[in-house]
């Protein structure tokens, strides 16, 4: 039992994959290096927290924009549909759109 303990004991100080408990440089160790690493990581976790905030606040103006897009695009096409269901303007299967031609008769062709 005692030589199997003392292979484990060995194994993990021979083992280079381990990670230290504790990465705190060799200046700062005792009561007041612990207490600036703590004040270190309380500031990191507050620059973490506004940065959040401030994604928030984007993500939040950019939901706003694409619902004003999304109503935009909703009411253009109501007018185009419109357009189609009253005759002023026929689009085909491609994409073109065509307007009859009593509708152009009131404008000018600009002819020179």
């Amino acid at each position: 039992m005692g030589l199997a303990i003392a292979s484990v004991g060995l194994n993990a100080i021979s083992n280079a994959n381990s990670v230290p408990l504790k990465s705190v440089p060799a200046s700062s160790s005792g009561p007041s290096g612990d207490q600036a690493l703590l004040q270190q990581t309380q500031a990191e976790i507050s620059q973490y927290q506004a940065r959040e905030q401030q994604y928030q606040s984007e993500l939040q103006q950019a939901a706003q924009q694409l619902n004003q897009a999304e109503a935009q695009a909703q009411q253009e096409q109501s007018l185009i549909n419109a357009l189609q269901d009253s005759g002023v303007i026929q689009i085909t299967r491609s994409g073109q759109v065509f307007v009859p031609s009593g509708f152009l008769g009131n404008f000018s062709t600009g002819g020179g």
